[in-house]
């Protein structure tokens, strides 16, 4: 919290406070440049602390995953698997990453099969903005969100244009996007991404084996994934989006003493979504939404010498399907907004190993209603007051009711502090229930209660601070518990707590060009089953300490960015292990870039650096992650 308490101190020396318009642009043909309105907005309101990036600040950086934006929020950690090909699983304070919530324009993606995302199958591009909650969140989301909630928004470039992207990186890492919008009217936009990339996946790391250090070559990372986004939006009242993906990449084990485990496995996706969205009614007053959503995943593993199972390895196909309808009425009042929102989903997961009544078919089926009421001025006390409740009644896990209870207080212009109090709740996922020799159908929801507490400062025009704290507690916690030397089983075995305080400062400064955040989270989850060894420490992977820098400087020819994330030590196993500790680590990332503007055809030139200081480390236990990669975007723009 030291280096937190500098930053904010230094903030002075960095800026001009100068309070700007609305958008601003440099130059005839420069690009739009980041304000204050955009940056600086304070978007929580009375509930759980939420922050937003924008789309203009997503670009500059051209990630190349939506873990490389997530990890600038405080709380948030992506565990990765091993770079562009591996696994990437989102963790909000301590939590597992079934317990958040991972959206795609307001719908939910986390699967009933394992309740997570791989971040890594969802669209960094045609992103309008990327909004994150943290907190219980049950009572306006529903299942999942226990330690907060990721929405990826997407929208289309407004004027008529055709894009071509190509980069070329370290580890023979390639990537090819074509993109283009067409402006129909007025209000239609129709656009269609396509999004190719491909990694060698082979990159040097060291390893010790038996007493010994030397440096070796990870084997079956390579990856190829192919992304096709097709959008249609009338206005701002509907949306349709479509979107396929396919991938086709190495999955390897982790590298442990004196084996190679998975060297041949390989995992395919076959993915199709399809997003819509319609406004049927919109009047001063009242405003009706309907959202329906369809998902088809096709999974494809085999692992050849994985002979454990049989002479012939693994070779495993896994056919998940979702569907969702959700209406949402919101009214408008005179002294109190309110909201009425009903849910419907289905889904159900086919493959061999899992087992049920129904053979290996399993289903669910869920409804809901939410009720959400807020008064934005209570008692002309400039108090904001919020009170949601949320039922949901699943087929094969019973129900669960989530309340939300959350205030806001202006205190003076630029203060306001908030506090709430919410219960959320997990339901157990087709792998915990069904899955061969490992499921247990007895298995309950887990639930949660949270406390936060928070403010919001704003002492200049060109800065803003968003203080929380909080305390939670999980009941009914689901983990693998050993039954044998060889199975695991999932079991309801007791709860957790978590403590914790974020920071997240803004700054903006010479007129929008300089844009910098600072964010910081100190958390503790914690083991409370009352299992001797094991009650009162850390649990795997909750990581005690998170920060995290942004720094993006555009000029309107050129650009530059910088950003820098700390991750501290962490356990592996339970029980606090010597040789389970993964040690912190620092990453440092630069781009920059020039901007060629002509009357029909723009173009950007970017040199991207990940790892600039060539750090070596794990994200998971046994998973290497890359060394210094170099990356040189180019991307063409004809209007």
């Amino acid at each position: 919290m030291i280096c937190s308490m500098v930053i904010l101190g230094s903030a002075w020396t960095l800026v001009r406070a100068r309070q700007p318009d609305t958008i601003r642009v440099v130059g005839p043909d420069s690009a739009i440049v980041v304000t204050a309105s955009a940056w600086l907005a304070d978007v929580t309101g009375a509930g759980p602390a939420r922050m937003v990036m924008p789309r203009d600040v997503i670009m500059r950086m051209a990630p190349s995953s939506m873990s490389n934006v997530l990890t600038l929020f405080p709380g948030v950690f992506v565990k990765d698997y091993g770079g562009v090909g591996g696994l990437q699983l989102v963790s909000m304070r301590g939590g597992s990453s079934a317990q958040a919530l991972v959206m795609l324009d307001g719908v939910r993606m986390s699967s009933a099969q394992n309740g997570s995302v791989d971040l890594s199958s969802l669209p960094v591009r045609c992103i309008d903005r990327v909004e994150v909650l943290r907190g219980g969140a049950s009572a306006l989301y529903g299942a999942n969100a226990v330690t907060g909630v990721v929405d990826v928004r997407l929208r289309l470039q407004d004027t008529t244009n055709a894009t071509i992207t190509i980069a070329q990186g370290a580890f023979n890492e390639w990537r090819t996007a074509l993109g283009a919008t067409l402006r129909v009217a007025d209000d239609v936009r129709l656009g269609v991404d396509a999004d190719l990339l491909g990694t060698r996946g082979s990159f040097p790391f060291t390893t010790t084996q038996f007493g010994s250090t030397f440096e070796v070559n990870r084997q079956n990372g390579d990856a190829r994934h192919a992304r096709v986004l097709a959008r249609l939006e009338l206005g701002e009242r509907h949306s349709a989006t479509l979107l396929l993906r396919t991938a086709d990449r190495g999955v390897p084990g982790a590298v442990v003493q004196g084996a190679i485990t998975q060297a041949r496995a390989r995992l395919n996706d076959e993915d199709a979504t399809l997003l819509l969205r319609s406004v049927l009614i919109d009047s001063p007053v009242d405003k009706l939404s309907i959202m329906m959503s369809a998902r088809y995943l096709d999974q494809h593993f085999a692992d050849p010498d994985a002979t454990i199972v049989g002479t012939q390895g693994i070779d495993v196909r896994y056919l998940q399907r979702d569907a969702t309808l959700s209406a949402l009425w919101q009214h408008q009042g005179q002294s109190v907004i309110t909201s009425l929102r009903f849910d419907a989903s289905h889904a159900d997961l086919q493959g061999a190993s899992v087992l049920s009544r129904d053979g290996e078919l399993v289903q669910r089926r869920s409804a809901s209603l939410a009720a959400d009421a807020v008064i934005p001025n209570l008692f002309d006390a400039e108090v904001e007051l919020r009170l949601a409740m949320r039922g949901d009644v699943y087929s094969d896990v019973g129900t669960a009711l989530s309340p939300l209870v959350a205030a806001r207080r202006q205190i003076a212009p630029g203060l306001a502090l908030r506090a709430g109090w919410s219960m959320s709740f997990r339901p157990p996922t087709f792998n915990e229930l069904y899955y061969l020799n490992y499921g247990t159908r007895s298995l309950r929801s887990e639930r949660a209660s949270t406390w936060d507490a928070g403010l919001v400062l704003e002492p200049w025009p060109w800065c803003s601070i968003d203080i929380a704290g909080y305390v939670a507690s999980v009941s009914d916690l689901i983990l693998s518990v050993p039954v044998s030397p060889v199975i695991t089983s999932a079991q309801n075995v007791g709860s957790a707590t978590s403590q914790g305080a974020e920071l997240v400062a803004r700054v903006r400064g010479f007129d929008g060009r300089l844009l910098m955040q600072w964010s910081h989270a100190v958390q503790f989850m914690r083991d409370a089953t009352a299992r001797e060894g094991l009650d009162g420490l850390l649990v795997p992977y909750a990581v005690p300490e998170l920060a995290s820098l942004l720094l993006q400087w555009d000029a309107g020819v050129w650009f530059a960015g910088a950003q820098w994330s700390y991750t501290g030590y962490r356990y592996a196993l339970p029980a606090e292990p010597y040789e389970a500790i993964l040690r912190p680590f620092a990453l440092t990332s630069l781009q920059g870039g020039l901007r060629v503007r002509g009357s029909a055809v723009r173009g950007n030139v970017m040199l991207q650096c990940d790892n600039l200081f060539d750090a070596s480390y794990q994200v998971v236990r046994g998973y290497p992650m890359p060394g210094r990669a170099l990356r040189v975007i180019v991307t063409l723009e004809a209007r």
